[in-house]
């Protein structure tokens, strides 16, 4: 077998073992959600974003395993490159990188994930001029309030931070 060939691999496998990782990731989230001391009062316990995610994570295991049987039932077999995208790889990790930059400078959260998401979904294709910023600040902020309105944790402040409260 020559190293450096394109080998066949059956298109189901990966969606499978990515499955079966995030519903075990799911499991211990969850177990550990449920050791938590609920809270005291009425409310959202310490607990509950620990739950949420568990169930997202659920979601998507079961969303894999169902591409797995599709793509198992298909027989679909690819292609498999040696090589990876490494202009992706360098707009996530860059990103990751200016996400660190500008909260330890003071950015604050919502800046910091908005710069993050660009980035990433410039590394999955998006132009920078499309609406990505636009969503990464909706969505960073959604987060933040979240955080820190309804579970009531502190993220690092930024200018953006003190004009939301």
């Amino acid at each position: 077998m020559n190293p450096g060939a394109p080998r066949k691999v059956a298109a189901w496998r990966a969606p499978l073992l990515v499955g079966v990782g995030l519903l075990g990731l799911a499991s211990l989230t969850l177990f550990d959600a449920m050791r938590v001391a609920s809270g005291v009062g009425p409310g959202v316990g310490p607990s509950a974003a620990m739950q949420l995610i568990a169930l997202m994570l659920g979601a998507l295991g079961v969303a894999h395993l169902v591409q797995a049987m599709r793509a198992k039932r298909t027989a679909a077999v690819r292609e498999t490159e040696g090589t990876a995208n490494l202009r992706s790889l360098a707009w996530v990790l860059g990103g990751l990188v200016l996400q660190i930059v500008t909260l330890a400078i003071g950015g604050g959260f919502i800046l910091s994930s908005a710069i993050l998401f660009t980035a990433t979904a410039c590394g999955f294709g998006r132009s920078l001029k499309s609406w990505g910023p636009v969503y990464g600040l909706l969505m960073s902020s959604i987060v933040y309030l979240f955080f820190t309105k309804a579970l009531s944790l502190s993220l690092p402040m930024g200018p953006l931070e003190q004009l939301l409260g």
